[in-house]
């Protein structure tokens, strides 16, 4: 499709970023078996792949002993005690730590990471009630 006026490549060039924008919001499901209904599993969220130039970006790492692929930015899992680990990057001073967050997670539940923050570093990061 060719609009009279209109830069093929500025076309392309937005549907790869709105690919890409896609791409970061995955969800990745962290059990076996059929898929669990929304008040029997958890969901976990990071932030996306594609900060947009975030100040702070949230990256999970690992689930227990399990790698999170590089697309997804949220996690699906049954209720109980998980291990996550995350990595915590702050723009301005290009500084990334490694965290470890246990947490007990509730059937239903929904929860986000959240980092607190100095201008140039990652002090710790939390997981809170979305």
């Amino acid at each position: 499709m060719n609009i009279k006026g209109s830069d093929p490549s500025a076309a392309a060039i937005a549907i790869a970023v709105f690919a890409a924008l896609l791409a970061g919001c995955a969800t990745e499901r962290f059990y076996d078996g059929p898929p669990l209904a929304p008040e029997d599993r958890a969901i976990v969220r990071a932030d996306p792949v594609v900060s947009a130039g975030l100040p702070v970006q949230i990256r999970l790492r690992r689930v227990n002993e399990r790698e999170v692929r590089l697309a997804a930015s949220r996690v699906e899992l049954p209720p109980g005690r998980h291990r996550l680990v995350v990595d915590c990057r702050v723009a301005e001073s290009g500084s990334m730590r490694r965290f470890t967050v246990e947490a007990d997670l509730e059937a239903g539940g929904r929860y986000r990471l959240v980092a607190d923050t100095t201008a140039r570093n990652c002090e710790a990061v939390a997981l809170v009630g979305d």
